[in-house]
């Protein structure tokens, strides 16, 4: 078992390295250089100094203080769902930051929590919306290779400070990893033990952003809890879910700046693994995205839901209803109008990013019959 505490690493010498900021530059341009990383970036960079005995100005002060907050928001809405839906499983956040060292903040953004089923996931959303004031925010659903459908929705809260830090956001999902939905398919489940999750968590994020500081710490904190010690259950976890490319080159960016002997082992095993991976996705070939919610969601590609209301009487409590507009009720050049009734309110499902008003118009009149569309 590995005995380093990452505090021995985790230092301001650590991040310059990581951000690319160089040595001779201050704290200043290290924070400003975080910022363009990431909005949240800079709590983890500020936690780090004040921690090595740099003085804190009040602005500092403030940014520590609101994500402290921020966290301990998501612990009580953490216990919400724990309570309401059990089988729940919190993924990356909390029990990464529970490694950090002391006094180290944790970059503070939303919570995310994979459920096994829709009836774990509208308990949740239930509990947020009914007990905790969360409004949906934004729903995606998708079929599995199996027919399965799968259901993404974000939760969201205002901002405490709109013109400094987003709102706060709980993401439940009854699927695990989406990947690009195209060479890299949809897995539904976690692994079982949770470092794992967190850690193939961490690496499914490369599928949307390119890697950076945080994800390296992350990392280095379940190097040093001698979380990824037993390289072979590492390794045949990256392999299974296959995202050996993605860890092997998260793991360099890691092994750049803090060497571990476990990161050796890991680079020897996710090599082979990693060049099979890469010849899978590439054997794959393209498909074509149909336009419409109907044939999107039969091919098993993505739909979204933009809200339409939050009643919560159209659909059963535990359960996503698909609606359809009855035939001659879609103005005349618009698409299809497929409508999701949830328990926490009713969503014109779409297939992009524009719609039409007169569909949007029309769903709506669906919803209050008798009104003008």
């Amino acid at each position: 078992m590995t005995t380093t505490s990452p505090g021995d690493r985790l230092d301001l010498a650590l991040l310059h390295a990581l951000l690319g900021v160089p040595d001779h530059e201050d704290g200043r341009e290290l924070v400003a250089t975080a910022r363009e990383v990431s909005a949240t970036l800079p709590q983890l960079v500020i936690s780090v100094a004040a921690r090595e005995g740099t003085p804190l100005g009040t602005g500092s002060t403030d940014e520590l203080s609101r994500a402290r907050v921020r966290s301990a928001r998501y612990a009580r809405f953490r216990a919400a769902v724990a309570e309401a839906a059990p089988r729940g499983r919190v993924v990356k956040g909390p029990s990464l930051a529970a490694r950090y060292p002391a006094g180290v903040v944790r970059p503070v953004g939303d919570l995310d929590v994979v459920l096994p089923a829709q009836e774990d996931l509208w308990a949740a959303a239930r509990t947020l919306t009914a007990g905790h004031g969360a409004t949906p925010h934004e729903l995606t659903v998708v079929t599995d290779a199996s027919g399965r459908l799968h259901v993404l929705l974000t939760l969201a809260w205002p901002s405490p400070d709109p013109l400094l830090e987003q709102e706060l956001r709980v993401e439940l999902s009854t699927a695990a990893f989406y990947g690009d939905l195209g060479a890299l398919p949809l897995r539904a489940l976690l692994p079982g033990p949770q470092p794992l999750a967190d850690l193939l968590s961490v690496v499914e994020e490369r599928i949307q952003r390119e890697f950076h500081a945080k994800d390296a710490v992350d990392v280095l904190t379940l190097l040093d809890a001698g979380e990824l010690d037993d390289t072979a259950a590492v390794a045949d976890a990256l392999a299974s879910f296959r995202l050996a490319p993605e860890a092997q080159e998260l793991f360099a960016l890691v092994a750049a700046h803090a060497p571990h002997p476990a990161l050796d082992a890991l680079a020897g095993s996710l090599g082979p693994l990693a060049l099979l991976e890469r010849a899978r996705r590439e054997a794959v070939p393209a498909r074509p995205e149909p336009d419409g919610v109907r044939s999107r969601l039969d091919a098993g590609f993505p739909v979204w839901g933009m809200l339409l209301d939050t009643g919560a009487d159209r659909a059963p409590a535990d359960r996503l209803v698909l609606d359809a507009a009855p035939s001659g009720t879609i103005p005349d050049g618009t698409a299809e109008a497929v409508l999701a009734h949830t328990p926490v309110g009713s969503f014109l499902l779409v297939a992009g990013e524009l719609v039409d008003p007169a569909l949007h118009a029309a769903a709506l009149a669906r919803l209050s019959p008798g009104t003008d569309a």
